[in-house]
């Protein structure tokens, strides 16, 4: 990615985050919405927006599906906020890297609490 590309991604991260929330609140009051990235295309003709999301029981494809049919309003709403010279077309995937890294996390922990402690050797170290 060039710098370019990068910023742009950066700034559609911040200027979303406020439109997408609110879609998230209208679909469930309990559903968290979360920017995690923007990914530009070079020419910067087409932005993919990973979102999270957390608390509510929708399914993400109902969410992703949401969020393409507003898509429209959010693209005047970008270029309301920004003075890009071409609005990109959004395209929505769900980033499930948070829940990922959580089941990861989960995993460890029951590996700690099935594991015995070690016992220290001769030198008053513990080896691991």
């Amino acid at each position: 990615m060039s710098i370019k590309t990068e910023r742009v991604g950066s700034l559609l991260q911040m200027v979303l985050s406020k439109p997408l929330r609110k879609i998230a609140e209208e679909l469930s009051p309990k559903l968290l919405l979360t920017v995690t990235r923007v990914e530009m295309s070079g020419d910067l003709r087409y932005a993919t927006v990973y979102v999270s999301l957390y608390g509510a029981p929708i399914a993400p494809e109902q969410v992703l599906h949401r969020l393409q049919q507003e898509q429209r309003k959010l693209r005047e709403y970008i270029a309301e906020h920004t003075r890009l010279r071409h609005i990109p077309e959004l395209r929505f995937r769900h980033d499930t890297s948070a829940a990922y890294a959580e089941r990861i996390t989960e995993l460890l922990n029951q590996i700690r609490q099935q594991s015995p402690p070690a016992e220290p050797n001769a030198a008053g170290d513990e080896t691991a």
